[in-house]
């Protein structure tokens, strides 16, 4: 079976964006479809500590995580001023660099960007 990644890059100000694709992430959960869900650009903001004020978001955030496996582009954080321990460490967001982001990418069947 192909492997779905879904790249969410919008900051936590563009909730339906994030919905959409925390949404998708769930229901592919439920069908056992394998995935990788990952944070790029603004979308890293999404994984600091409670700054998805939605609980509902939340729910679907940490469901990814702990049933797939979350993703953070290093250099988004490095952007940003971030380093892996800003994160939520509930989410255990696993760091990856550009290079890596392309191999998961080019191994992938489909590729979504929230």
């Amino acid at each position: 079976m192909d492997r779905l990644m879904l790249i969410v890059r919008s900051g936590p100000g563009e909730a339906s964006r994030i919905e959409g694709g925390l949404r998708l992430s769930a229901a592919m959960l439920g069908m056992d479809y394998p995935q990788a869900l990952v944070f790029v650009d603004e979308g890293v903001e999404c994984l600091r500590p409670d700054v998805l004020g939605d609980a509902e978001l939340r729910r679907y955030l940490e469901a990814s995580a702990d049933l797939a496996g979350v993703y953070v582009l290093s250099e988004s954080l490095g952007d940003r001023g971030l380093e892996p321990s800003d994160l939520d460490p509930r989410l255990k967001a696993m760091p990856v660099n550009m290079s890596r982001l392309v191999e998961m990418a080019s191994a992938s069947g489909s590729v979504a960007v929230f």
